[in-house]
């Protein structure tokens, strides 16, 4: 069961976190601002386009064969946090 872990800086266009590859898998994401929100979706999130990730919050996503997670933020410089668990 590999196991991925990373950071990623967010701003104001949609980065990708993470691909599944062609399993499913589980992944975990910490948006690690104390100010502000970030929203993640795929490639087309937009900021209030997406799930909302609210500041110092964590959240766990199923993720499927050949899918793709990405964030956005409305600022510059935004962290995030995950962990990627496939079989």
């Amino acid at each position: 069961m590999p196991i991925t872990n990373g950071a990623v800086t967010v701003g104001t266009v949609a980065t990708l976190i993470a691909h599944a590859g062609v399993n499913p898998g589980n992944i975990h994401v910490s948006n690690l601002d104390v100010t502000d929100s970030m929203f993640i979706g795929g490639a087309a999130v937009t900021v209030n386009g997406g799930h909302v990730l609210f500041k110092s919050t964590s959240e766990d996503f199923a993720i499927y064969p050949g899918q793709s997670m990405y964030a956005i933020s409305s600022k510059a410089g935004h962290s995030l946090a995950y962990t990627l668990i496939t079989p």
